[in-house]
């Protein structure tokens, strides 16, 4: 029995241990006042480990997002969010101050869930 014991605590041990945790991200991109973004990009820059940036393509206001390198989706945790759009016809659909991380102002928290859902609200200016 003693020697069960410690063999026990190891897998017990080794079961806990495993790299990070990534889920799904879905969502709608709304530009105020105007409706959803045609086409664009969203990424997802996680506070804990900012190199494994998930991305998406916007299509029809809807994405999906996944971190290369893993099966999909984004690492568990708060995370910044930027927001690009596609051509419009001639001006900005989407405020600059969205394509950059640190002057977006989006936040968002991936949760171990079976997915994530997030409404993004961007601006004209």
């Amino acid at each position: 029995m003693r020697r069960l014991l410690p063999g026990l605590a190891v897998l017990a041990l080794a079961g806990g241990c495993g790299g990070p945790k990534f889920y799904p991200v879905r969502g709608e991109v709304i530009v105020f006042g105007v409706g959803r973004l045609p086409d664009g990009e969203v990424k997802f820059r996680p506070a804990d480990k900012p190199d494994l940036v998930a991305t998406g393509r916007v299509k029809d206001g809807k994405f999906e997002l996944s971190t290369p390198g893993h099966e999909g989706g984004v690492l568990e945790g708060p995370c910044q969010a930027a927001v690009t759009a596609g051509p419009g016809k001639g001006k900005a659909v989407v405020a600059d101050r969205y394509a950059d991380f640190d002057t977006s102002e989006l936040q968002f928290t991936v949760t171990a869930r079976d997915e994530n859902y997030f409404m993004i609200e961007v601006r004209t200016k």
